[in-house]
């Protein structure tokens, strides 16, 4: 199997760094690209490299969170930086979702409509469940699907589960072993968890592989009849006027702080990183926390779109809201889930709606969640222990939002 397809290649981000002077490159996808690993081993390898560049790596990592997020907050976390390159990295969190590539693209379609000069990167992880499509000859769904917009706009990739799997069946990578467990000898484990590999050994290999097709692209690049610039200028990557999805919405999608688009009651507090131990934590994130914990505690929202999404912290004291939207029949979103024995970022998005502007209201709600059978149902024997040792926390119902997400494509005319 493949590990690497060229297509356009990387045309502008070696000479830019062969030049000298101020070079970025932005690292966007979820938990395994948040980790002190491929990320930061690429970056040295770069800096290695071009001694005189002064390269600035941005870590647009943000774990549990899949393409959809990556579209929302792809201004606010990548493109303000004006990155020469960005790689992408989904496939592992996005699951094989067919959805997902509308959303890669929405990704591709703003970079190149912010800079048609930066050069894009797809990566492709792997977890466990991957191993035996890979040692069958077959790629994973998601890898698949995000290859057609590849394919596309003439994006490279690279397939970093062919030498994770050939590892694996030769005995050499143990692909998950308990922590603290010892591989035999000569065989590293790759993971504990079956998707995030260990550092630095599991990520050693993601980053090797990737080095050493970042060379092959290098090395195209610098061939004349192979490159695609003509007397060293820039190249300007195509963005067809009609995207690969049809009527794709995605490429339209934004972050914004909640106070610019939403009127809170007086039950609502805007927490700020100053005077609030958990906005602090996720200071990198959000600019401070909307909190409110009372029943009945409503903020609205006025948008002209498709679709709006919450951009919060989940924990132990994590409650549910009642959203009604245009006036309709009102609807739960829960916002404990089964990984809340501990705080963490989460996101959710509202069906989607007609494109026009709509009001959307969101209640705390007064029933409660049973967050022992969401435990139960999930298996997580830790959540429930945790549970039982602070049951006044479980008992609470606070919503904390960090960030309002929206999907705002043209109006018809």
């Amino acid at each position: 199997m493949e590990e690497l397809f060229t297509r356009n290649g990387l045309p502008n981000i070696f000479g830019r760094l062969a030049k000298g002077g101020d070079v970025t490159v932005a690292y966007l996808g979820g938990s395994i690209t948040r980790a002190e690993g491929y990320r930061v081993m690429t970056a040295q390898w770069l800096e290695e490299q071009y001694p005189a560049a002064r390269i600035r790596a941005i870590n647009a990592g943000v774990s549990g969170t899949g393409s959809d997020l990556g579209c929302a907050r792809l201004e606010m976390q990548v493109l303000q930086h004006k990155p020469d390159l960005v790689t992408v990295e989904f496939v592992v969190n996005d699951g094989g979702d067919p959805e997902s590539k509308a959303r890669v693209e929405g990704i591709v379609r703003q970079i190149r409509k912010a800079s048609p000069q930066t050069d894009i990167l797809f990566l492709y992880t792997l977890a466990e469940r991957d191993v035996a499509e890979f040692q069958a000859g077959r790629y994973q769904k998601g890898a698949s699907l995000q290859e057609e917009v590849a394919d596309y706009y003439g994006i490279p990739s690279i397939h970093l589960g062919v030498e994770v799997s050939r590892r694996a069946g030769e005995g050499s990578l143990i692909f998950t072993a308990p922590q603290g467990a010892e591989a035999k000898a000569g065989a590293i484990v790759f993971t504990h968890d079956s998707i995030h590999p260990t550092v630095p050994d599991g990520h050693r290999i993601y980053a090797d592989t990737i080095i050493r097709h970042l060379e092959t692209l290098r090395s195209t690049q610098s061939e004349p009849s192979r490159s695609l610039s003509r007397n060293g200028a820039p190249v300007e990557h195509s963005l067809p006027e009609e995207p690969l999805v049809p009527g794709n919405p995605w490429e339209y999608a934004a972050m914004a702080p909640p106070a610019e688009l939403a009127r809170f009651d007086d039950r609502w507090r805007f927490e700020t990183p100053a005077d609030f131990a958990l906005a602090r934590e996720y200071d990198w994130l959000f600019p401070g926390l909307w909190r409110a914990e009372e029943s009945g505690a409503a903020f609205t929202v006025e948008f002209t779109g498709t679709r709006l999404g919450l951009f919060d912290i989940g924990g132990p004291d994590s409650g549910r809201l009642k959203v009604t939207v245009d006036g309709g029949e009102p609807f739960i979103i829960e916002r404990f889930t089964r990984y809340n024995d501990h705080n963490r970022n989460e996101y959710v998005f509202l069906p989607e709606l007609p494109n026009g502007r709509h009001s959307v209201r969101f209640e705390i709600d007064a029933g409660k969640t049973d967050k022992a059978q969401v435990f139960q149902a999930a298996g997580n024997t830790a959540g429930l222990e945790h549970m039982r040792a602070f049951p006044e926390e479980y008992a609470r119902s606070v919503i904390q939002l960090g960030m309002l997400l929206t999907v705002c494509p043209p109006l018809a005319e």
